[in-house]
């Protein structure tokens, strides 16, 4: 076959293959002009890769949830640290290093009012995480093309505040009513409509400010756009009326954001099949014992010690390295708490910030 013809079909395959939305604008670009990242093209085993990403961003928020609790514990991180060491972990465990999925997000106190986080430091900044901080942790990996996103909210000591406990209880039951309703043929503006309409009853309608969620796949944000009618440019898509389809990869996201306060997020990935979904972030908790990072959530070696000070800088080193085998024992190691504990979570009270 002559080598004109060749490269004629590799890049209408590609062509196919990519997704089209303004999002994926610099993809679609680098694929065409042969400037992709990737050594091999778009790698066809999507769902086997996106699972496998899915994963890896698991690890990521173990990590992250483990990091905040060294700042309980006295540690001086700031959100460009952690999300730094959230990076090195799921490169660490297979991630791609030269093309990350989006820039890790971690918005502290009142930079996760802000959605994507500090805006002048790509979501991650120089300020100080500290003790009472509500923190948003948005992330995602990368495997043979396909990328993850996924987003959890800690607060880091706990709360008893019950505007905080409100709003995250809004979020985690508006998301619970959207799952059943995961399959082809559901349109994706009916799920924001759910989603909205109990956010709105619970009194925070005016901080939900963007769409329920969207697709991703070798871009973060790809179609459908899950909204109840109106383009979404903070995740860079239009509306549209399509049904969802088998073939989709889409995240469930509201989020609640109180300016200058605190934010929540909590964003879950989905394969959608034709009768059902696959819930790809099932076993990444989301409830509020996973919420409110407490003193005893770990073990007390773990902790930092003075020894730990770097004393030419003044800034507490970094934990060693984690690996796969530690993760799977802190994941084991919460489980056990939480069916230990009882009682309520938080006491509610009116307390301010």
């Amino acid at each position: 076959m002559a080598v004109w013809r060749v490269v004629a079909l590799t890049a209408l395959l590609l062509g196919a293959a990519l997704p089209t939305a303004s999002a994926c604008e610099t993809e679609v670009a680098n694929a065409l002009e042969g400037k992709f990242p990737s050594p091999t093209g778009i790698s066809p085993n999507k769902d086997d890769s996106i699972r496998e990403s899915v994963r890896l961003a698991g690890i990521g928020q173990h990590v992250a949830r483990e990091m905040l609790w060294q700042v309980l514990m006295g540690a001086n991180l700031s959100e460009a640290t952690i999300a730094a060491e959230i990076d090195r972990a799921m490169i660490e465990n297979g991630s791609n290093p030269n093309w990350p999925s989006f820039s890790t997000i971690v918005a502290s106190g009142a930079n996760g009012a802000i959605p994507h986080g500090d805006p002048d430091n790509d979501g991650a900044g120089p300020k100080q995480v500290v003790v009472g901080d509500v923190v948003v942790v948005d992330l995602g990996a990368r495997v043979n093309d396909w990328v993850s996103d996924v987003t959890r909210t800690y607060v880091v000591g706990g709360t008893t505040n019950a505007t905080v406990l409100k709003a995250y209880m809004a979020v985690y039951d508006a998301q619970n009513l959207t799952f059943p309703l995961i399959e082809a043929g559901t349109p994706a503006w009916a799920l924001d409509d759910i989603a909205r309409t109990h956010i709105e009853e619970q009194g925070f309608g005016d901080e939900f400010i963007h769409s329920l969620g969207h697709g991703f796949g070798v871009c973060v944000h790809e179609p459908p756009l899950l909204s109840g009618g109106t383009d979404d440019p903070l995740f860079g898509l239009s509306y549209n009326q399509q049904p969802l389809a088998p073939y989709d990869a889409i995240t469930i996201e509201p989020g609640i954001y109180l300016d200058g306060w605190f934010g929540i997020r909590i964003e879950d990935d989905f394969l959608v099949n034709q009768d059902d979904h696959e819930f790809l972030t099932h076993d990444l908790p989301r409830d509020l014992a996973w919420f409110m990072i407490d003193v005893d959530d770990y073990p007390a070696s773990m902790a930092f010690t003075p020894q730990d000070e770097q004393e030419s800088t003044g800034v507490r080193a970094l934990p060693a390295p984690v690996g796969l085998v530690e993760i799977v024992a802190l994941v084991g190691l919460v489980g056990w708490r939480r069916q230990h504990r009882t009682g309520d979570e938080a006491i509610l009270s009116d307390d301010e910030p």
